[in-house]
């Protein structure tokens, strides 16, 4: 039996397949954009690979996070 409010499996599994990605990549933009703002328009070397690591960084911690949601929510289901 599934959870009352819970959106269908399917649902849940695209959004946890799907969502951390397309967040990371719209961090990535933006923080992109904020320091090309705040150097003046050349965003430089170190800057993006400081990026690209918290790049990954973010996107494996909102995996794990999915992970755990969908965990605790399935042994906490009747």
């Amino acid at each position: 039996m599934a959870c009352p409010g819970a959106a269908p499996v399917a649902e849940q599994i695209a959004v946890l397949l799907l969502g951390p990605p397309i967040m990371t990549f719209l961090w990535l933009l933006m923080s992109r954009g904020w320091a090309g703002l705040v150097q003046g328009g050349a965003v430089s070397d170190r800057t993006k690979k400081r990026q690209k690591w918290e790049f990954w960084v973010l996107l494996t911690a909102m995996y794990a996070l999915g992970l755990g949601i969908m965990v605790y929510a399935y042994l906490r289901c009747p």
